[in-house]
């Protein structure tokens, strides 16, 4: 086998000046030279080290504006890397020019690492735009062969599996109020093709002191966790899976849930899309087992329950902006009237030429509270939020919009001050 090592040197391309400075000295509002003029759209990636790498194209501040558009888009990938996609859309004189490449990029890559690794992609897809302008005559391309003997297919030590831990501390302080968290995990995680294990226990403390003269009041929540599931793909659009958990909260007045659930799904789009379109159904049938610190409204100190779940998730990323919603209801078999909907969605979308809005939203209609403690809530426990309290509701929600006007261009980067 003869890997092929392709590097590409871009020269140097310029018309004295996109940024030439006048008698004046002011910046020129429009560029001097004839480059292809680019539109980024990247969410994780800094707009400063592609314009300062990217020197055969110009920068533009709005899509409509640019004869490409580079949409990134990024998802989760086996090991916990991501895989990014780069789709190149063409306009103008090359409208009829798109298609897509892919990189992967490792989990303890950084953020420069990944950068680079996109950079590197993307000079390679200009190439097709390049050849059907004057600038091709300008680039020089090395590639270089190595000369290896054929090489065994590299054995994983590991067989897939990749285990992470995190540990954490943090603390603030003033004269009247201490507040300090401490949380750890340990996870192990094995995906393929046609497995996926994941699996995970934490445990989380946050404690609040307050000072009121030679009082102190004490607010503690204690939160910990082991929760696995096993996730097998019987075909491009259906999946299986059963989920475990057992864990504690103080704050929800339990004690020790266990917890055992089948689940199956059902993708309208094969998961080969899944890079820019998902739009799932997934049924939950879900059999618990509870004990609690304090007896509850419905007189129960434990109790074993059964419910099940219907949830619909979309996720589309396309070049006029992204939208991921997901819908959830469910419901406990002993009573029907105990149950919850549950919707949130995140929309952005570009409307028009500089303008684009965006919408976050969380909703919640709760009927299922069975673990509320009986008995009085006192007003420490409101005030200082120590345990759960009762509601019919919850919500939340950020919208706005964006409006950019101005130069159309933004190849100068100025870091200064």
């Amino acid at each position: 086998m003869k890997p092929l090592f392709l590097n590409i040197l871009f020269a140097f391309i310029s018309i004295f000046g996109y940024s030439q400075i006048d008698s004046n000295n002011e910046f020129s509002d429009e560029p001097t030279n004839g480059k292809i003029k680019i539109y980024l759209d990247c969410n994780d990636c800094d707009s400063s080290f592609f314009r300062n790498n990217l020197e055969i194209t110009d920068f533009v501040r709005d899509q409509k504006l640019a004869d490409i558009h580079l949409f990134v888009t990024e998802q989760g990938a086996g090991g916990s890397g991501t895989e990014y996609t780069i789709n190149f859309i063409g306009a103008n004189q090359f409208s009829d020019l798109n298609y897509k490449l892919k990189v992967m990029s490792p989990q303890d890559d950084t953020d420069i690492l990944n950068w680079e690794r996109l950079l590197k992609l993307i000079n390679i897809g200009l190439l097709p735009y390049l050849s059907r302008t004057s600038d091709i005559s300008e680039i020089e391309i090395q590639h270089h062969i190595e000369e290896t003997h054929e090489l065994e297919e590299e054995l994983d030590p590991w067989d897939y599996w990749i285990f992470r831990t995190e540990i954490g501390t943090e603390f603030e302080g003033e004269k009247t109020k201490k507040e300090y968290s401490f949380s750890t995990a340990l996870k192990a995680d094995r995906v393929n093709d046609l497995y996926k294990f994941k699996s995970e226990i934490s445990y989380d403390l946050d404690v609040e002191i307050f000072s009121d003269n030679d009082e102190e009041i004490t607010s503690k929540r204690e939160e910990a966790e082991l929760k696995s599931r096993l996730i097998y793909s019987i075909d491009p659009r259906w999946s299986v899976g059963i989920f475990g958990e057992l864990s504690t909260s103080s704050y929800l007045n339990i004690n020790t849930e266990t917890t055992f659930q089948p689940a199956i799904e059902y993708n309208i789009f094969p998961w080969d899309k899944s890079d820019n379109k998902v739009f799932t159904f997934a049924y939950h049938l879900k059999a618990s087992y509870l004990n609690y610190n304090e007896i509850t409204i419905y007189d129960k100190y434990e109790e074993w329950l059964a419910s099940e779940a219907l949830r619909i998730s979309l996720i589309l990323r396309q070049p006029w902006g992204a939208i991921e919603s997901q819908l959830e209801g469910s419901h406990y078999f002993h009573d029907f009237s105990k149950n919850r909907l549950s919707f949130e969605t995140d929309i952005s979308v570009r409307v028009a030429r500089g303008l684009s809005f965006f919408v976050e939203l969380e909703t919640d209609l709760i009927h299922d509270q069975l673990y509320l403690p009986a008995g009085e809530t006192s007003r420490d426990d409101i005030l200082l939020q120590q345990r759960k309290l009762a509601t019919n509701f919850e919500m939340s929600y950020e919208l706005g919009i964006r409006y950019t006007f101005g130069s159309n261009y933004n190849n100068i980067v100025n870091l200064r001050l």
